[in-house]
């Protein structure tokens, strides 16, 4: 199985960068707001219970992946780093021990455009950042500019690219 991490900061277009990139290969598509949906029905946000199950269910639905041989997988991550770098290293362990070759590709655009583009009404559909206070407060607390510092690591500039043309570069990049 093949893993690839799209990450970087909210509005970025992971999301949309993974359903393009899936229609390509016939990988699927775990994008994270699933788990955090499912866990902030019944959990606050960031609270013990969230933290503990958000990485249990991510891991074991990537690992049962592995497990049934699904050709591929893209999932999306705001990555913060240092912050979760243990949570990456531990992602890294379990694929490499299932034999899952994993790509970290980091989404990156201009602050301007990642403004505009949380304001986007498809990000009502989640409980996404839509507020450009609350961007610029969460880009204050963590470096979400940071690459991820191990692995098999790209970065991909979207401010004027299509997700179509994102999408073949990142086929290019890793040989899907």
């Amino acid at each position: 199985m093949k893993l690839i991490v799209l990450y970087g900061p909210p509005g970025v277009g992971k999301l949309t960068v993974a359903r393009s990139l899936a229609k390509k290969t016939g990988f699927k598509v775990l994008h994270n707001h699933l788990t955090i949906e499912l866990l902030c029905s019944l959990f606050d946000w960031g609270s013990k219970p969230y933290n503990e199950l958000v990485k249990r269910y991510r891991f074991e639905l990537l690992e049962t992946a592995a497990r049934y041989n699904i050709k591929g997988v893209i999932t999306t991550f705001v990555y913060g780093a240092e912050a979760d770098d243990q949570e990456m290293k531990e992602l890294l362990r379990r694929m490499r021990r299932r034999r899952v070759q994993v790509f970290f590709v980091r989404l990156t655009c201009t602050q301007h455009e990642l403004e505009k583009r949380i304001r986007h009404h498809s990000r009502k559909a989640f409980t996404k950042i839509r507020h450009v206070k609350n961007l610029r407060d969460l880009m204050k607390k963590f470096d979400l500019s940071a690459a991820v510092p191990f692995g098999n690591n790209y970065t991909i500039e979207t401010t004027h690219l299509s997700p179509v043309a994102v999408s073949n570069k990142i086929i290019r990049l890793i040989r899907v």
